[in-house]
């Protein structure tokens, strides 16, 4: 991976890879939520090569430039980042909160996991 070394100390051990349907995804614990924010946005130019792989829009992967970049949107009052191809998803991330990070490769399969992990931290 060419993941920054400052976004990768920023992960906490704990993750989940997982699937939702045809989609995967991934949910990262962080240390630092500093750090990941940062890293992330270093990280772009080369996360669809790192883990795009892992992800059901792989073969749309092979199709993206390098001039190809992420861009803001906002989903329901959240942040995301979105790496499109001719208006297809291919990849998404977004911090649920400070602790936590969200990357997938659907914007549904994101809704979900947000949704549930807010029931999940209300209930608490």
């Amino acid at each position: 991976s060419r993941a920054p070394g400052s976004l990768v100390r920023a992960f906490d051990p704990l993750f989940m890879f997982g699937n939702f349907g045809a989609s995967a995804f991934l949910v990262i614990k962080l240390a630092s939520f500093e750090n990941a924010f940062a890293g992330m946005l270093a990280w772009e130019k080369d996360l669809d090569q790192d883990i795009g792989p892992l992800f059901a829009t792989a073969e749309l992967l092979r199709n993206i430039s390098s001039e190809t970049s992420f861009t803001d949107v906002t989903d329901r009052n959240k942040d995301i980042r979105m790496l499109t191809l001719e208006g297809q998803i291919v990849l998404l991330y977004s911090f649920f909160d400070n602790n936590m990070l969200i990357i997938t490769d659907d914007l549904e399969t994101l809704r979900v996991l947000i949704d549930r992990l807010t029931r999940e931290k209300l209930s608490r």
